[in-house]
């Protein structure tokens, strides 16, 4: 279908995003804050008593957020711009850019501090790992001793591997794409339902057992780009009040689905987390996708409360923050930071709140100085030196035609 003049003109950035990336993020820091230090997470209203701990306490849930807004990412520039080409070069640099020196920084300060503290064959062992990117080859390497949270940035650089061979037979089918990314998901997971339970955590969080909530995300993109392309702005206009109940009718199923979860893991049940996430990542990632595509097309009140200088600030951060948080909180632990009067901290009721709180501070300050000071800069001088492999050739001008500007390539 060749494209008007309208959908050329779409623009890639989507203000939404922002806000889901920052719900995720907030998300996955106060399920690992808690986990902790077990503050309470009762709220009293006069006499009304609301207990947000089954939401809390799967916040985990929050990564598979991330991982949906991934294949959005990728893949919306391509949708919007069919015309547009994957230069695997650029691809690869930009993504390497944008994930690994702070990764890599990450790895090596978490290494360095172990040094005189884990057995030196286990260190090197989880060194050398981490820093292959290949942490979750094995159980005893995902068991991460270094930085419990880097596991997941191995997964998205796997992701970041198969996107391109993905890429050209999603433009073609994306439908059949998506069934075949839930049958090899759905399939994982129900393999792994006689599995031990010692390997199950592992597992579970295996690139197969994630491959469709990344292709959902794809598809959400697909999706929000052809209605793009069909609705003018009219149309859209007069739609938006269905799109925003649409938002929030799919992100309603996310708690609803969350809740399920958080009330049965206290419960008297044989399911462990990661057997209960069996049964609903596939309902969890279809209310992360629908949602995703729905907000692109709602009302505006919902575009500012997603799409707002705070979520996008925080959505700037947010790399930084999710890498050193868990690391930050094990540490203020093991510092005795803030004191704590009991033989475990978790018992002492006085220390939970202050614990929280100081984790929040410091893990917002240093990814604060870690993206501006280190990840922006390195950012900008790589992406201003890049390799001739990484540079897109300018596509040849006919004598007699004018050259045509396509957008270039999405990062």
């Amino acid at each position: 279908m060749k494209l008007n003049a309208r959908a050329r003109a779409i623009p890639d950035y989507v203000d939404t995003l922002d806000g889901f990336r920052a719900v995720a993020t907030f998300l996955v820091l106060i399920f690992h804050y808690w986990q902790q230090s077990w503050v309470s997470m009762v709220v009293h209203i006069g006499p009304v008593a609301i207990d947000f701990t089954p939401i809390v306490s799967i916040g985990s849930l929050g990564v598979e957020l991330l991982f949906a807004l991934s294949g959005f990412c990728l893949y919306y520039p391509l949708a919007v711009h069919p015309e547009r080409r994957l230069h695997a070069g650029q691809y690869a640099y930009k993504r390497a850019v944008r994930i690994l020196p702070t990764y890599f920084l990450c790895v090596i300060v978490c290494s360095v501090y172990q040094i005189g503290r884990l057995d030196p064959a286990l260190l090197r062992e989880q060194f050398i790992g981490n820093m292959t990117l290949t942490q979750m080859s094995t159980a005893s390497l995902a068991y991460n001793h270094l930085n419990p949270v880097l596991w997941s940035i191995a997964i998205e650089a796997q992701f970041y591997l198969i996107f391109p061979l993905l890429l050209p037979l999603f433009r073609k089918k994306p439908y059949w794409v998506m069934l075949a990314a839930f049958a090899i998901g759905e399939g994982w997971r129900m393999y792994l339902r006689d599995v031990d339970y010692s390997r199950i955590g592992w597992l579970m969080n295996q690139l197969p057992a994630m491959i469709d909530v990344y292709v959902g995300g794809m598809l959400a993109a697909h999706v929000a780009a052809q209605l793009k392309r069909l609705l003018d702005e009219r149309q859209r206009a007069a739609l938006r009040p269905a799109f925003t109940l649409a938002a929030m009718m799919f992100a309603a199923t996310y708690f609803l689905a969350v809740m399920y979860i958080g009330a049965l893991r206290y419960e008297d049940v044989p399911e462990n987390l990661s057997r209960l996430q069996m049964h609903t990542r596939k309902f969890v990632a279809v209310a992360f996708c629908g949602a995703i595509a729905a907000s692109v097309f709602s009302c505006a009140w919902m575009h500012r409360l997603l799409g707002n200088p705070v979520t996008r600030f925080v959505s700037t951060i947010s790399y930084q923050v999710y890498m050193w948080h868990g690391w930050i909180a094990l540490r203020l632990k093991e510092w005795n930071l803030p004191p704590y009067a009991t033989e475990r901290p978790m018992d002492d009721p006085a220390w939970r709140w202050p614990y929280m709180l100081l984790c929040i501070a410091l893990s917002l300050a240093i990814a604060i100085l870690m993206t501006y000071l280190v990840e922006r800069p390195i950012s900008r001088f790589c992406l201003a030196h890049a390799p001739r492999w990484a540079k897109p050739k300018p596509p040849r001008v006919q004598p007699g035609n004018a050259p045509t500007d396509h957008g270039g390539t999405p990062s």
